[in-house]
């Protein structure tokens, strides 16, 4: 009979597991404050919330705004509790004090039995860590408690023997509040709470729980840094070509549980090729593994990133770092063919397309450190201001540790690459940079001054080449260029052909690539050089 009975209650439980898990589908398509008012408009929101991944429900919550999301709060699992506590209060390797004074008031604002579940259930280094930040233990003796600080506020006690003192006088309501909680749920867990906080070493504290923390993190898709490291190996289409050929690639498995976290596909709303090839895919198997793989690579990029804290921000800038140079990567393989495209999806690992578009901006950066740090400019010494703008803010992104795109619009200025078209055009300006290289290498030497940049000395090269005695000891700037230049314009020479066909002959060999090459050094010259009536 009792086995009967426990059967029965494990289909039971697998029926409401199913419905659960299609209920929770819909919730996923949603975001920010509709997916907040679908599940509290269920018929059991608390289970619904717990059943998102807590990468999901920390997203939800930050997305809606803390505030605003306090419905949400107070119907978080410990587990997601513990998630949103590991990543909230922590900035690098300490955790901060000013995250702990505005995530404590919120949390102790949702109901009490939701409290009393987070306090049996989280982490106790975290717990213990941020009262040694917050408060300071006596306890009674013979001659009886001093009541008060030397400030004048007073203790206060729970019990007559450990009496608190609140070195955080903006929290002083809030640990009162929690420590009641402690003590109404279990008072002997409160005595051994304010023992241990009487006794451990802070710094030892806090090293020990960085230490969990880091561990659990791993367990939610942080890795090791050795392996988010790895995201940023070369690789190129070749050799990928290759692995696939030869049965080398792996696609990896899809877990059952728990639900696969959906804020990755916040990527389908930008603007990149790997967004078009994500509205093209629909639902199935392969978005659902593409799921798992963009919030693991981006764990991965803010694991090797190592940015002061890890949140919402940066777990945005991760994904769109992560969507990026998968767009490069997939134009590569696809040649910009999203039909093409999505069969490479189906039949390699994300990993390694990241990895093939971010090897595009490695070969850039390769060959603007061969250009520039071991060539003519090298050798001359000069600065990279004498390459002027653009060049000087591209070539400077491309030197960084990890390459970056310059466009010159966005207050960053700096930031990611998202499309072929950007790796394109710097491999043109890198062409162009090289081979102004060559033609200055083949003019008499020239003394630098600050503010001197390529064209400057190109034009007065070209100017003094002329046969007008006038324009011999012309001054070497921009005023004495633009005067001359007027002059021959009188004489009604066509400078644009005559600076063309006098940049072909410093070149000595000069393949087709390099003739057109010239041709667009010539317009860069002259555009806003040439005095046109």
């Amino acid at each position: 009979m009792e086995a009967v009975e426990r059967e029965e209650r494990d289909i039971e439980k697998s029926w409401r597991k199913y419905d659960l898990q299609k209920d929770l589908v819909p919730i996923l398509q949603l975001r920010g404050r509709e997916r907040m008012e679908a599940i509290l408009d269920s018929d059991r929101p608390r289970e619904l919330f717990q059943a998102l991944p807590e990468e999901e429900a920390y997203f939800t919550i930050k997305e809606i705004g803390e505030q605003d999301a306090l419905p949400l709060l107070s119907l978080m699992s410990p587990g997601q509790c513990q998630y949103l506590l590991d990543l909230e209060l922590w900035k690098g390797y300490e955790l901060q004090l000013e995250n702990v004074e505005r995530w404590l008031p919120l949390l102790l604002s949702c109901d009490g039995e939701a409290v009393a579940q987070w306090l049996r259930s989280i982490d106790l280094d975290t717990l213990l860590l941020i009262l040694k930040k917050t408060i300071r233990v006596h306890v009674q003796d013979s001659e009886g408690p001093n009541l008060t600080q030397d400030g004048g506020t007073p203790h206060f006690t729970l019990d007559g023997t450990y009496y608190i003192e609140i070195l955080t006088p903006t929290l002083q309501n809030q640990i009162e509040q929690l420590l009641r909680h402690l003590a109404e749920t279990d008072l002997n867990f409160y005595w051994k709470v304010l023992h241990q906080v009487s006794w451990e070493i802070g710094t030892e504290l806090e090293e020990r729980a960085l230490h969990f923390r880091e561990a659990r993190l791993e367990d939610r898709g942080f890795p090791p840094m050795e392996e988010a490291l790895s995201l940023y190996q070369y690789l190129n289409p070749g050799r990928l070509k290759q692995m696939l050929e030869q049965k080398e690639i792996h696609l990896p498995g899809i877990p059952e549980e728990p639900a696969l976290p959906s804020f990755p596909m916040i990527l389908k709303d930008h603007h990149t090729f790997f967004s078009l090839c994500l509205r093209e895919l629909g639902e199935g198997l392969v978005v659902d593994r593409l799921k798992m793989e963009l919030a693991y690579m981006a764990n991965q990029v803010m694991v090797a990133d190592q940015p002061e804290r890890i949140d919402l921000q940066t777990l945005q800038e991760s994904l769109k770092k992560v969507g990026g140079y998968l767009s490069v990567g997939l134009e590569l393989l696809s040649q910009g063919d999203v039909r093409r495209a999505r069969k490479w999806i189906e039949q390699i690992p994300l990993k390694f397309v990241f990895q093939v578009g971010f090897g595009a901006s490695l070969e850039l950066k390769w060959r603007a450190e061969r250009i520039w740090e071991k060539g003519w400019y090298s050798d001359r010494g000069l600065p990279l201001s004498f390459l002027g703008s653009p060049w000087e803010e591209r070539v400077e992104g491309l030197l960084k540790k990890r390459p970056l795109f310059w466009d010159g619009v966005d207050e960053m200025e700096y930031r990611e690459f998202r499309s072929l078209e950007e790796i394109r055009s710097l491999r043109r300006d890198l062409d162009e940079i090289e081979l102004v290289g060559k033609v200055l290498s083949s003019l008499p030497p020239f003394s630098y001054s600050d503010g001197l940049v390529w064209k400057t000395v190109l034009l007065t090269a070209y100017i003094r080449d002329q046969t007008e005695p006038q324009f011999q000891e012309m001054p070497n700037t921009i005023e004495g260029t633009t005067r001359c230049l007027n002059q021959l314009l009188q004489k009604g020479i066509d400078i644009e052909g005559s600076f063309n066909h006098w940049l072909l002959k410093k070149v000595a060999f000069k393949p087709e690539n390099e003739i057109s090459l010239l041709r667009e050094i010539t317009t860069l010259v002259l555009k806003d050089s040439v005095p046109y009536p």
